[in-house]
């Protein structure tokens, strides 16, 4: 039976909650609580839309970076556009992840689940299982001079093909709870 808790830790200090057809983060802010990190990276088939409730957090977006607050509304941050997320060291922030359209919500979750469900976090995943999580949840890292096909190359090669061969399974493959 695979565990399909409501909160997740994302690392020390900030957790994702899931709720429907959104995810809400929570940064505790604490003097030893870790910084989150979302690296840049961009989506071929959904749009997100980050909200900031409360606390600030950069954003960066197309290259252009903002501080958004509470008072700034919804980012949005079209498909196909590169983007990253970071927490400020010391600083409580709470935002909501959202995608468009609605009905990409249950597959951003799988990602989401798949994504901190490794021991020790993603970074510790290793190459082949991350591009697995990547590819199934349309994400792709942006390498250092951005070329959108061949990051969208490296995932599937590596997440589709590589991965599933060499026998690497993705945790949760569907959001139906066993009883």
């Amino acid at each position: 039976m695979v565990d399909y808790p409501d909160t997740v830790n994302i690392s020390n200090g900030t957790t994702m909650t899931f709720k429907l057809q959104t995810r809400l983060v929570k940064i505790r802010g604490g003097a030893d609580d870790e910084v989150l990190q979302v690296p840049t990276h961009w989506h071929e088939h959904h749009d997100e839309i980050i909200t900031v409730l409360e606390g600030q957090l950069k954003v960066t977006i197309g290259g252009r970076v903002k501080m958004c607050t509470s008072e700034d509304g919804g980012s949005f941050i079209p498909r196909g556009v590169p983007h990253a997320l970071e927490s400020l060291k010391g600083v409580p922030c709470v935002f909501t992840e959202q995608t468009r359209p609605d009905e990409f919500s249950d597959r951003k979750e799988l990602f989401f689940r798949n994504t901190f469900a490794f021991p020790g976090g993603p970074i510790k995943a290793g190459l082949l299982p991350l591009m697995q999580v990547c590819h199934h949840g349309d994400t792709y890292l942006v390498f250092p001079i951005h070329f959108a096909w061949l990051e969208k190359a490296f995932v599937q090669i590596l997440g589709r093909y590589i991965a599933p061969l060499l026998g690497y399974r993705l945790k949760y493959e569907t959001l139906k709870k066993d009883s």
